[in-house]
């Protein structure tokens, strides 16, 4: 195949799509290329296999850190390995958005992998990326109903910018993601810092205008480079199954509807009809007239046919109306010895979420092609196999639960008190105890509660809910408030949208259609925004703002911002004064390089004894000024002062007395406590003081003469070696 290339217009900014030149072994490769940023896309299908009973899709998202000169920052492997959470969150959004767009039935598996080659740091890889999976998916031979666009919007002083530079997206409040196919919007993932329904609503209108005119140029490069698509049988149940089966259960499933008014039993209940089934069915499918996840495919379907003619007739699986929120229960520092804890149930779906605070050394540095970031707010979600009511295998968070705690982390981050106002880090786990339906949303709303219940000082209080749909082939379609886990299912569509009372600050839209229309759309946020609110009025109930007082089990923190020139002062040679502090206070203090120091300490007396000592340090002495001080040494030209933690000075021998002084130590000792004052400072800057109070009560030294007092400074060498304050003063001789 020749090379081929097309280059798509985008906000003034152009998208060069090239094909026909690497890994020609694939079904097609696109290599995307925007400014300096370059992405490799290859899609590959493979054999059928009827055994499955979903369509075996995968997205590896490979964003390598030699794109942007980077070396894995392990000290001892040095190969990339697996995939991290921010890519497995880019391989979600492509995977969200292209899978209903693959033609029911097929059971081939299809592979796609994102390579990030070159990333110049300002223009980012994701729309190129999904430009250039968009592309390949439609001029190969895989069976695919292209095109695809994403368009990605942010707002800059108030006004909507499209595909912003990875610059602009750190300067806007909002990061709308919306994929277009030609039917509608088929998946919106976004962030927003409180915005209102409207402007969101006008964001999400011009990404689908501009997808469009993106998924007219695919079109017609499809037109001159596609292959021909590969013909397949679809596994589906056939007609003939389809009746014969529902000819022995019917008034199985019409007893199961009738009574699903439990919630959260269907589960048990399908397993019923679904073993008699099987039971009836077991010669044939020993004979291999017909297999056995098929005939457990054909009951899955003849229930969700059944239930979605239900529900356009306006009749819910468990009764409630359409735009009915089910009961909703919370409780908040229920775990006596965390930080933080909640408990929120919405129906069946349980989450309770803990809340831990800890020093900003804790931070995570998330490391990838652009470089590295520290994020001191961190949202982790767990849904363990009892959650439904199985019984399953343990391990590391599954792409499920990365995605759905990355969703809460967002839907938060708005609310979430700056460094400098509240300087912890936070991570939040969330426990999702029981699901039936939107299990994401309980985790955001008990969430909220949790970092209240530790005393974080939230600017607003958020939370979620998810809004879903059932349709016909006619255009007829009902909205569904708080899906139960039967209609995520069998229904077409799970929008969640999370926000305060006033505006939206995150959005996840999974769709099984082809799309939405902007009525749709419309409608699904004023659905949701009324729930919301609901919501936020029986969260008012059980914690109406943050606790006053953080926990007794939770680090007390202050940050302080002291001189960048100052930094050496207070962490000395080799890190000892910093050591020296933190042994004998008890506290931890980490120093960053623009002077901002973080003290933290379980014991708030410690904190502020140790907060006032390097403030002490660092503060500016200005002459005249009084203190009580401690003598820490003795010399004979005088004797130094600690007048400040950390701050020591001299008060020179002929201000300890009026008179004559033999020997200073005769009448002050190491740890005598002396009133001094700041007498000014020598040509270093060196602090000097005097003892007023002091001098006036010793005149002079026992035994010491009436002579004349003889200039001690012209003792040059010992002035010179001890105190370089005083210089020496000229005799005059030759």
């Amino acid at each position: 195949m020749s090379k081929k290339e097309l280059e798509i217009s985008l906000a003034k900014k152009t998208i060069k799509l090239q094909t026909g030149i690497l890994a020609p072994q694939a079904n097609a490769a696109v290599l995307a290329t925007s400014g300096k940023t370059v992405v490799l896309v290859t899609v590959v299908m493979g054999r059928q296999d009827e055994t499955k009973d979903y369509f075996p899709l995968s997205v590896e998202y490979s964003d390598k850190l030699y794109a942007g000169g980077i070396i894995k920052s392990s000290r001892w492997l040095k190969r990339e390995g697996g995939l991290v959470d921010e890519s497995i969150l880019l391989g979600r959004i492509i995977d969200r958005s292209i899978r209903p767009l693959f033609p029911k039935g097929l059971k081939n598996e299809v592979q796609v992998i994102i390579t990030v080659l070159s990333n110049d740091k300002e223009n980012g890889t994701l729309i190129p990326a999904f430009a250039a999976v968009s592309t390949a998916l439609a001029i190969s031979n895989i069976p695919f109903n292209a095109p695809v666009s994403a368009v990605r919007i942010g707002r800059i002083d108030q006004k909507l910018v499209i595909n912003p530079t990875v610059t602009q997206l750190s300067q806007s409040d909002l990061d709308l993601l919306v994929c277009t196919s030609s039917v509608g919007v088929n998946m919106i993932e976004a962030g927003a810092n409180i915005i209102d329904n409207k402007t969101v609503l006008e964001a999400i209108t011009l990404a689908k205008k501009t997808g469009d005119k993106i998924n007219k140029q695919i079109q017609q490069f499809t037109k001159t480079c596609g292959q021909k698509k590969l013909e397949y049988t679809p596994i589906l149940p056939s007609e003939e199954l389809l009746n014969d089966i529902d000819s022995k259960i019917k008034s199985d499933i019409e007893s199961f509807l009738k009574n699903g008014a439990d919630d959260g039993k269907h589960m048990a209940a399908e397993d019923i009809i679904i073993d008699k089934v099987l039971e009836d069915y077991q010669q044939k499918i020993e004979n291999e007239e017909v297999s056995r996840s098929l005939v457990i495919e054909t009951v899955h379907a003849l229930i969700k046919r059944y239930l979605r003619a239900n529900t356009l007739k306006g009749v819910r699986f468990d009764g409630r109306k359409t735009t009915q929120v089910r009961p909703v229960s919370a409780q908040a520092g229920i775990l006596p010895c965390t930080h933080g804890s909640a408990f929120f149930q919405r129906g069946l779906t349980q989450a309770l979420t803990v809340t831990t605070l800890s020093s900003l050394r804790d931070q995570q540095t998330v490391q990838n092609s652009i470089g590295d970031t520290e994020k001191r707010y961190i949202h982790f979600y767990s849904g363990r196999p009892f959650s439904t009511g199985q019984a399953g295998r343990l391990g590391r968070a599954n792409r499920r639960e990365v995605g759905h705690g990355a969703l809460a982390e967002k839907a938060l981050l708005p609310v979430i008190p700056s460094k400098e106002e509240f300087p912890y880090t936070i991570i939040l786990n969330s426990e999702v105890l029981s699901q039936n339906g939107s299990s994401s949303m309980a985790s955001t709303c008990g969430s909220t509660l949790s970092l209240m219940d530790a005393g974080v000082p939230l600017k607003d209080k958020v939370a979620g809910i998810s809004i879903g749909m059932i349709s016909d082939d006619q255009g007829k379609y009902t909205l569904l408030t708080d899906i139960a886990g039967i209609e995520d299912h069998n229904g077409d569509m799970d929008f969640k949208i999370t926000g305060t009372r006033t505006g939206v600050t995150a959005i996840q839209l999974d769709i099984k259609s082809q799309g939405l229309t902007d009525t749709q759309i419309k409608e699904v946020f004023t659905a949701s925004t009324k729930a919301r609110l609901e919501i936020l009025d029986s969260m008012d109930k059980t914690l109406a703002d943050p606790r006053k007082q953080l926990s007794s089990y939770a680090p007390k923190i202050s940050l302080i911002k002291i001189p960048e020139d100052k930094i050496g002062d207070v962490i000395g040679s080799g890190g000892k004064t910093i050591k020296a502090l933190m042994k004998k206070y008890d506290v931890g203090i980490d120093v960053d390089d623009d002077g901002s120091i973080s003290v933290s300490s379980l014991d708030e007396s410690n904190l502020k004894q140790a907060i006032f000592h390097i403030e002490s340090m660092v503060r500016k002495i200005d002459i005249g000024e009084e203190f009580d001080g401690v003598v820490t040494r003795v010399e004979n030209y005088g004797a130094f002062a600690e007048f400040l933690p950390g701050r020591e000075a001299l008060i020179h021998v002929s201000e300890l007395s009026s008179g004559f002084i033999n020997d200073p130590s005769q009448i002050i000792k190491v740890g005598d406590k002396i009133h001094v004052k700041v007498l000014g400072f020598n040509e270093n800057r060196q602090i000097k003081l005097s003892a007023p109070q002091f001098k006036a009560a010793h005149p002079s030294s026992p035994g010491a003469t009436n002579r004349a007092r003889q200039p001690v400074y012209n003792k040059t060498p010992r002035f010179n070696k001890f105190d370089p304050s005083l210089k020496p003063r000229s005799t005059g001789r030759r």
